[in-house]
């Protein structure tokens, strides 16, 4: 095995864990036994705990910057209210076929606001999010990168808000609540448009 598979293996490990278990139950230990690795080779490659966990964060919001690629065939259309709502359906799925993967994301933002060592990693992961995000926004909507900048943020900020509300209400009006996010976006197109 490589020294880059070890440390692939240690990260998906990591991931795997983390998703199970939760950031105050995962241990190097288990990580490495999932990796079927020593325990101080985690150590050789990251150098603290908490910077494995920045890395899976990293990882997984490139993955999901991925699963989003898809969203750039509606620029070849024009967008409607019904257009937004279908692209609004991966975001909004995330959180009910993946809630540990949400989880483990508001763990890992906790861990950026009281790990200095970490914040750095998790702010570069945010605003690649919002990078990505602006570009896909200004490919759909034609909006100028300007405003499609602004956006972007606000978008991230209600996705995970509205993650955040489901998983901790299940009495929580989420379709309500993307149907309204919909509508709020196409209303926002329209006024910038005219």
């Amino acid at each position: 095995m490589t020294e880059k598979d070890k440390r692939e293996k240690i990260i998906e490990a990591a991931y795997q864990v983390l998703a199970e278990r939760g950031y105050d139950e995962a241990s190097t230990k288990e990580i490495a036994r999932t990796a079927g690795v020593a325990q101080g080779l985690i150590g050789y490659y990251f150098s603290s705990k908490d910077l494995l966990f920045a890395e899976v964060f990293r990882r997984e919001s490139e993955k999901y910057c991925e699963s989003l690629a898809y969203i750039k065939s509606y620029g070849e259309q024009q967008l409607t209210l019904d257009g937004i709502k279908s692209i609004l359906k991966v975001p909004k799925s995330k959180t009910a076929d993946h809630p540990a993967l949400v989880k483990l994301r508001y763990e890992l933002f906790a861990l950026g606001l009281r790990n200095q060592a970490v914040s750095g990693s998790i702010k570069e992961t945010l605003a690649s999010k919002r990078a990505h995000l602006t570009s896909l926004i200004e490919a759909v909507s034609n909006l100028p990168e300007e405003h499609s900048r602004r956006l972007a943020p606000i978008l991230l900020a209600a996705f995970d808000g509205l993650a955040l509300q489901r998983m901790c209400d299940d009495e929580f009006p989420y379709d309500e609540a993307y149907d309204t996010l919909a509508v709020m976006i196409d209303s926002y197109l329209k006024a910038i448009k005219s």
